[in-house]
């Protein structure tokens, strides 16, 4: 199993270590909430409204071409089968299979 290294991965611009914005806890852990677009490999991590980053995967901050539907209120409900979920760490993107079967590191 080979975890990709070909991405590019949009990061906020408050990811220096004790910035405004970045959640210690994730921090610590090292995985990051995100999703990956599987044709482009592109990598967003997962924002909350204010813009901080997310504890969770959450949809409202991809870009509109990564959704597929919305509901009433507009919120994305249903991604393009393009876009997977997953965590990012370091510059390593996991999916969930990587997750549960994991290489580990020394």
């Amino acid at each position: 199993m080979r975890l990709s290294r070909d991405i590019s991965v949009t990061l906020p611009n408050s990811m220096a270590a004790g910035s405004r914005g970045v959640d210690p806890a994730c921090l610590v852990s090292g995985f990051l909430p995100a999703f990956r677009h599987l044709e482009t490999g592109e990598i967003r991590l997962c924002r909350q409204e204010d813009g901080g980053l997310s504890r969770g995967h959450l949809l409202d901050s991809l870009p509109d071409h990564w959704i597929l539907e919305r509901d009433a209120r507009g919120r994305p409900t249903i991604l393009v089968t393009a876009v997977e979920p997953g965590f990012l760490r370091g510059i390593e993107f996991w999916n969930l299979e990587n997750l549960t079967h994991p290489v580990l590191d020394g």
